[in-house]
C-alpha cells in the first residue's frame, strides 16, 4: 500500500529520482478528498534550501510563463514556497537521462548510437527555442533531461536552472557535483548550453564523464562506443559535430547553424534516431519500473484520501427538525418506491459498468493494434536497410577481387566490409528485440480480443433467443419489488450482447498507399571534363540514377538515399538526391490516415556530354 506525506497543496507518493539538485517525487493533487491528477513534484537539497531557493520563486514562476509554450519541456509549472520550497509540472512516466545511463552501465544493455542521437536531436530543439525567446539554460546535465517510457525528452529544470546557478556560489557540495558543467561559464551563454549539451552526448556514446578542457581533443581522439559495447571509435561524421559544440574545432555562431549540421548528420548518416526506437529501449531497461508505476497510480485511484483534506475551523450550525408520522398506508408507498429506485439504479449502475468495460477493451484492443503497426513498419524498414546493407557488401567484396583496383581502393572497400559487418549485426541484434517485442504484442492482442466481446467477430450465425413474457402493467405500486428483479438478467444481456455486424454496414477499407511526387524537380546533369574518365558502360550510354526518398507523415522529404547510382566523383549522385529533396511529395497513407513512408524516384541524365 502507498504511503503519502502531505507538501503544501499536494501529497508525495514514491521517489522517482534522486540527484544533486534534490529528489523528483510522483505527486497527488486532490479535489474535495478525491485524485484530480499526477503531477513531477521536484524539492530541493537542504543545501539549495539553506542557500535561498524560496527567494528565487518569483524569478522561477515567470521562467515557467517562458517555456510553457515551448515543445520539449515541462507543462503547467506550479511553484510553492515555505520551508520545503519545490516546483509541480505535470506529470511524464519516465526516468531522468541520468538514471537511464546508470542503469545501462549496471545492466550492461547497449545503447545504441541511433538511441543517443534520439535524445540528441530532442535536447538540440529545445535548447535552440530556449534561445530563440532570448533565453538561456547554462547548467544542463544529464539530471535535467526527463526521458520519457514512450521515447520523448524533456527539460524538466529549465524554470529554475538560472535560479541554481545564481545560488551555486553558496552551495559547495551542488558545485562539485556539477563537475566539468561549470567549466563552461565563461563562455556565452549559447557556447555554455552547447558545451554542456556535447558533454552529455559524449556521455551517452561512452559511458564515461567528459573530462577537463586540456584533455578533451586527446580523449576524443581515442574514444570509442563503449556505450553500444562497441571497440569502434566514434563516427567521423558525429566527432565533428562533438567537436564543434565543445568548441574543439568551430563553433556555431547561431542555433541554426548548429541544427543545420546536426540535421545532416542525422539525416546523411547511416542512423535511424525515432522515438520508437528509443520507446523500445527504455520498455527494455525499465520494464518493471514502468510496471511497478502504473499500479500504483491505479492504487492512487482507488485510495481514500479524505484523511488528507485539511478541515475548516469553522463548523456548520447544527438545526433540530421536528419530524411527524406520516400516515400507514403513505409510509409503505414511500418504502416501496425507494426499494423500487434502489433496483433501478442498480441497473443502471451494472448497465453501466458493462458498457465502461467494453469501451475500454475496445481501447486497449485498438493501442496494441497500433503497436503491432508500428513494430511491422519498423522490421520493414530494418530489412530495406539490409539490402542496402548487402549491395554495398558485394560491391565491396568486387572491388577486393578486381585485379585492376587500386590497393588504395581494396583498403576503403576493406574498411567498408568492416563497417557493413558491424551494422549487419547491429541490425541482427535490433531485429532481433522488434520480433521479440511483436510476439509480445501479439499475445498481448489475442489476450484483450479473448476477454472483449466487442472485438470478437461472432464464428457462426447468433442462435434465436426465446424471449422472456412482457409483464402485464404494475396496477398497484407495492408490486413493483417483485417485478423488478426479475428484469435485472435482461437488462445486463442487453448491455453485454453488442448489436449484430450486419446491422451497421461495413465502412469500405481505405487501401494503403505509398507516398507520391506532386511536383517534380529535374536534376542538373554536370558537365564531364573528359567522358574518358567515365566508366566504359557510361561513356555512349544513358546515365540513370535511383534513389530512395524517405517522406514523414507532412510530405515532407527527411532523407534520400542512392538506390542505383554512379560510382565515382563525377556528381550524378549528388544532382540526383538535390532534385528529390527539392521536389513535393504527398505523404503515404495507412488506413487513410497519412504515415511516414518511403518510394523509388529514377532519374535520367541522358548521355554524358
Amino acid at each position: 500500500m502507498a504511503t503519502y506525506n502531505r507538501l503544501g497543496n499536494y501529497l508525495l507518493a514514491n521517489e522517482l529520482a534522486s540527484d544533486p539538485v534534490g529528489k523528483v517525487h510522483r505527486g497527488l493533487m486532490l479535489t474535495n478528498g478525491r485524485l484530480e491528477r499526477h503531477l513531477l513534484v521536484r524539492t530541493f537539497s537542504d543545501e539549495l534550501v539553506e542557500a535561498g531557493i524560496a527567494g528565487q520563486l518569483e524569478q522561477i514562476r515567470r521562467a515557467a510563463e517562458e517555456v510553457s509554450t515551448l515543445r520539449g519541456f515541462a507543462q503547467d509549472y506550479r511553484t510553492e514556497g515555505g520551508r520545503t520550497p519545490h516546483v509541480a509540472c505535470n506529470y511524464i512516466p519516465g526516468r531522468s537521462l541520468a538514471q537511464m545511463l546508470a542503469k545501462t552501465r549496471q545492466e550492461q544493455i547497449p545503447f545504441g548510437v541511433d538511441h543517443a542521437l534520439s535524445v540528441l536531436q530532442g535536447l538540440a530543439q529545445s535548447i535552440v527555442q530556449l534561445h530563440d525567446k532570448g533565453l538561456s539554460h547554462g547548467l544542463l546535465g544529464t539530471h535535467s533531461v526527463w526521458v520519457s517510457f514512450e521515447g520523448a525528452t524533456h527539460i524538466l529544470d529549465a524554470p529554475y536552472a538560472s535560479a541554481m546557478l545564481a545560488l551555486l556560489p553558496k552551495c559547495p557540495h551542488l558545485n562539485a557535483a556539477m563537475g566539468h558543467a561549470l567549466t563552461f561559464r565563461k563562455a556565452s551563454p549559447l557556447q555554455r548550453d552547447l558545451q554542456a549539451l556535447g558533454a552529455i552526448l559524449y556521455e551517452m556514446l561512452t559511458l564515461e564523464k567528459l573530462p577537463s578542457a586540456e584533455f578533451q581533443m586527446a580523449a576524443l581522439d581515442k574514444a570509442t562506443l563503449k556505450a553500444a559495447q562497441d571497440e569502434s571509435p566514434i563516427p567521423t561524421e558525429i566527432l565533428g559535430l562533438l567537436r564543434g559544440m565543445l568548441g574543439l574545432d568551430k563553433v556555431f555562431e547561431s542555433p541554426n547553424l548548429f541544427l543545420a549540421e546536426l540535421e545532416r548528420v542525422l539525416y546523411d548518416g547511416d542512423y535511424s534516431p525515432t522515438t520508437f526506437n528509443m520507446a523500445f529501449f527504455m520498455h527494455t531497461l525499465f520494464r518493471e519500473e514502468n510496471e511497478q508505476d502504473g499500479q500504483l497510480m491505479k492504487a492512487d485511484r482507488m485510495a481514500d484520501l479524505s484523511s488528507f483534506v485539511e478541515k475548516e475551523a469553522v463548523r456548520e450550525p447544527v438545526f433540530e427538525a421536528t419530524h411527524y408520522p406520516a400516515p400507514a398506508n403513505t409510509k409503505t408507498k414511500y418504502v416501496y418506491m425507494a426499494v423500487a429506485g434502489a433496483v433501478l439504479a442498480g441497473v443502471l449502475g451494472l448497465t453501466g459498468f458493462f458498457v465502461s468495460k467494453m469501451r475500454k477493451q475496445a481501447a486497449q484492443l485498438a493501442l496494441a493494434q497500433k503497436e503491432k503497426d508500428e513494430i511491422s513498419a519498423k522490421l520493414a524498414e530494418l530489412n530495406n536497410q539490409e539490402q542496402q546493407l548487402q549491395a554495398k557488401q558485394s560491391e565491396a567484396e568486387k572491388t577486393m577481387k578486381d585485379a585492376k583496383a587500386t590497393a588504395e581502393e581494396k583498403r576503403l572497400a576493406k574498411a567498408q566490409l568492416e563497417e557493413t559487418k558491424r551494422k549487419q549485426e547491429e541490425m541482427s541484434r535490433q531485429k532481433a528485440e522488434i520480433q521479440q517485442r511483436a510476439e509480445v504484442a501479439s499475445q498481448k492482442t489475442q489476450t484483450i480480443a479473448q476477454t472483449a466481446p466487442v472485438a470478437k467477430a461472432p464464428d457462426a450465425a447468433p442462435q434465436p433467443v426465446a424471449q422472456a413474457p412482457v409483464p402485464a402493467p404494475i396496477a398497484n405500486p407495492a408490486q413493483a419489488p417483485a417485478q423488478l428483479p426479475a428484469q435485472l438478467p435482461k437488462s445486463i444481456q442487453a448491455a453485454q450482447t453488442p448489436a449484430p455486424a450486419a446491422a451497421q454496414p461495413a465502412a469500405p477499407e481505405m487501401p494503403d498507399t505509398p507516398p507520391t511526387i506532386t511536383r517534380r524537380t529535374m536534376p542538373v546533369a554536370p558537365r564531364i571534363a573528359n567522358k574518358a574518365f567515365l566508366p566504359a558502360d557510361l561513356r555512349n550510354s544513358e546515365i540513370r540514377v535511383s534513389v530512395r526518398v524517405f517522406v514523414d507523415a507532412q510530405g515532407r522529404p527527411l532523407k534520400v538515399s542512392i538506390e542505383k547510382g554512379v560510382d565515382g566523383p563525377f556528381g550524378f549522385n549528388d544532382a540526383a538526391k538535390q532534385a528529390a529533396y527539392d521536389s513535393a511529395y504527398s505523404p503515404a497513407t495507412r488506413g487513410g490516415k497519412p504515415v511516414n513512408g518511403s518510394m523509388v524516384v529514377d532519374y535520367n541524365f541522358g548521355k554524358p556530354r
